[in-house]
């Protein structure tokens, strides 16, 4: 699901999965949440393997 940048923060701290993919890499929601920050929207979708986020929008691009 797409998100606004907040709100995909939101999302990825009150997931109750532990197990965050970023682009395929293991993170930690702290590191999740910091790479949100970098694009003006997020996809974040919740997946059998773990959440899995991905930048859409980049900021300044």
């Amino acid at each position: 699901m797409q998100l606004n940048t907040p709100k995909a923060i939101r999302e990825i701290k009150h997931s109750a999965r532990n197990t965050i993919l970023i682009n395929g890499k293991k993170q930690c929601k702290l590191q999740a949440m910091t790479f949100a920050l970098n694009y003006h929207s997020v996809d974040v979708t919740d997946t059998p393997n773990g959440l899995q986020v991905k930048g859409v929008t980049p900021i300044g691009g």
